[in-house]
Order: C-alpha cells, then structure tokens, then sequence
C-alpha cells in the first residue's frame, strides 16, 4: 500500500476513533436531530426517513421549521385535502436553478428535478406506500417527461420497535441529503433515480437502532447493470440531540465488485441552534468487466457541514466536500470543494435553498470551478 493511500485511511480512522460509529440516513432537514429529533419515524412513515410524512411530522414542519406558523398550510396539499386514520396523502415538487463557470466554460439551467404525488394506506399492521410522477431532470436525460414511480414498497410493523419493507426505493446509506449531487451521493450510487428493490430490516433499541438492507437491483429492468449488495448500519443516540455511528456495504455487478466503509455524524454544538454533521467513505472498487480482473482502487469522498439556525426557519451553512477516486493517484484525482449556503422554510412545506460552491480538481487549480444553484421545494 502506497504512502498516500495509508495517509488516507490514517484519516479516516482518526474520524472514526474520534467521533464513533453512526448512520443517519434522513432525507430532508437532518438537523433536526439538534432539536430532539433523533429517530426519523417520528415524523416520517419511512423508519429512515424521507418521504411521507406522519400527522405528527406535518405539524413540526409549521411549528418546529417554519418561520411563519401556518395550521392550515401544513395539511396534504395545502389544505385541500385531509389525512385519514387509514390513508395519508404526500408529494414533492422541486425545480432548480443551476450555474457553472470557470476560465473555459459558462452554462446554467432551469429545470424540474421531481414532480410525483404520494400515497400511504394502513391495513392493520402493514402499510402500504407509493409514488406517481413524471421522470424530471435536466433537458438530456432520458426518458425526461415519462411515468414514474420512485419508490413503491409494503412494510409490516409488528410492534412500535420493529420495521420490515420491501419493495422499491432508495438505500439509506449515510446521510441521505436530499441534494443528490453530493460526492457521497452522486458518486457514491446513491444519486438522483438511484431506487432500487430490496429488502430491508430496521429496529430501534434501547441505545439508537440498526438496520440491514440488500438491494436485489432493478427487477424491472432485467438487463440493469445495478449491484446487487448487502449493508448494515448501527446508530448511537447521544442525549437526544446527536447521533454517532458507521455503515458497511459489500455488492457487485457484472462489471463492478465494491466495499465500502462509512462513517458519520450530526451533532448539537452548545446551543440547538448550532448544527454539525459530517460524512466519509472509503470505497473499495474493482473492475470486472474484462477477461482479467482489474486492480482494487481505493477512494475516499467526505463532506462537513457546520451551520446555525439565528430563526425559525433560517439555517446559514458552511460546506465542505471532497474526494478522491483513486489514493494512488491521489494529485490527479483529488476534488476539493468548500461553499456556503442557506436553507429557508417561510412556511410550512415550502423550501428555498441556494448553495455556492468553489471547486477545484487539485492537478487543474489554476482553473477552478464556481456552482451555484438555487431550489425550490414544495413538499405538499
């Protein structure tokens, strides 16, 4: 193992002896756990959040997240619709605003990033959800405009502790960020139409909660390429208000074999106004699409957050992300991109996010890259 390569992994074990083992995989606004939310099913029907939310969620998104408290606004669809004991109602609407630019390109884009309407039907002890949509996304991706379920699944709760689905929808690896563009998403498999069908087993216990997933690819698709795979995660609750803990995956494709190793974390700091998270992954990757097998390559992505939250509804943030797609060519490879950003919810269910990042590919610095966007989010 190359010089570098054990700088790295030096790294990242000092993460892990310094602040544990955690999964956190919530969709939305994972700082949340700051303010006494550490456990998702709290406001989502999906045991690792994201998604539909509970009669309970709804009403935190007015009087916890919102800048202007608003009854009426945190119903289905604005108030057009009630929830029933047996049938809640959900849906997202996102649109964007992108611009990159550096010494040698200038572009930007509008477009819709998701448009689908959710259902979730009670029946004794299961619960069945579902998504309808269009697949939306930038003007060149395929099949932009058709019908789409993103997620699809039946999950049986036997007792409040204990969830077990199956169906479609997306591994919860890591942070779940709903900003797809993430190393730790993106580049990762975890990134924007990245569902699967899979099995999955979550438990809370009497110090956080863990859960093992494995994702079967995409049945639907028979000549998919997606990786097959197994994961475990197991969560630590700290007082209430942070969470430590560590994910493992090992899948393969017909052209890919991989393990991947990740820690992470969101912490309270001093005031619960004050929000730290942060995620690494070490990736394991070989290629097994010729008639040798490729070497093993070995990758490190991260990101780090640190933000706080001066009113209800205001989160300013600093980011930082980078990655390194192969250790031992870790000049030609390393992407470093720090930014700064904000979040703002004016009331209940609806979302304003800008993000500026200034990233660099170490071997081209004297030609940095600046991304923006700009999205908004109508979770009704």
């Amino acid at each position: 193992m190359s010089l570098r390569k054990l700088n790295s992994l030096s790294t990242f074990l000092l993460f892990g002896l310094l602040f544990g083992f955690h999964t956190f995989p919530v969709h939305g606004w994972v700082e949340n756990v700051s303010q006494g939310y550490p456990n998702c099913m709290a406001c989502h029907i999906s045991p690792t959040g994201g998604g539909i939310l509970t009669d309970y969620g709804r009403s935190l998104s007015s009087e916890l997240m919102s800048t202007i408290k608003t009854k009426d606004f945190q119903k289905p669809f604005y108030g057009l619709v009630d929830n029933t004991k047996h049938i809640k109602w959900g849906g997202h609407i996102r649109t964007i605003q992108t611009r990159n630019e550096n010494d040698t390109i200038k572009r930007g884009s509008t477009f819709f990033m998701q448009n689908n309407v959710e259902v979730a039907a009670y029946v004794k002890d299961f619960v069945f959800v579902g998504t309808a949509g269009s697949k939306e996304g930038p003007s060149r991706i395929d099949g932009k405009g058709e019908f789409i379920s993103e997620r699809h699944f039946a999950m049986y709760q036997p007792d409040p502790t204990t969830r077990v689905r199956i169906g479609k929808f997306r591994q919860n690896y890591g942070i779940n960020d709903p900003n797809h563009t993430r190393f730790t998403k993106r580049d990762l498999g975890f990134g924007s139409y990245s569902e699967t069908y899979q099995l999955e087993y979550f438990k809370t216990l009497s110090f956080g909660e863990m859960l093992v997933s494995s994702s079967l690819g995409r049945l639907d698709l028979p000549r998919s390429q997606q990786e097959k795979n197994i994961m475990g995660q197991l969560t630590h609750y700290l007082g209430g208000s942070s969470r430590l803990g560590a994910n493992i995956l090992h899948g393969e494709s017909e052209r890919n074999r991989r393990s991947l190793y990740g820690i992470n974390g969101v912490f309270r700091l001093g005031s619960k106004k004050n929000v730290m998270r942060f995620q690494l992954d070490y990736q394991v990757n070989q290629d097994l699409s010729g008639n040798i097998k490729g070497d093993k390559v070995h990758g490190l992505f991260g990101n780090f957050l640190i933000g706080t939250r001066p009113f209800d509804g205001f989160f300013p943030y600093f980011v930082y992300e980078h990655k390194q797609t192969n250790l031992d060519q870790s000049r030609q490879t390393l992407t470093t991109s720090p930014g700064i950003g904000f979040q703002f919810f004016p009331i209940a269910h609806v979302e304003l996010q800008f993000e500026h990042q200034y990233r660099t590919l170490v071997s081209q610095s004297d030609n940095p890259e600046h991304r923006s966007f700009l999205v908004l989010h109508l979770y009704h």
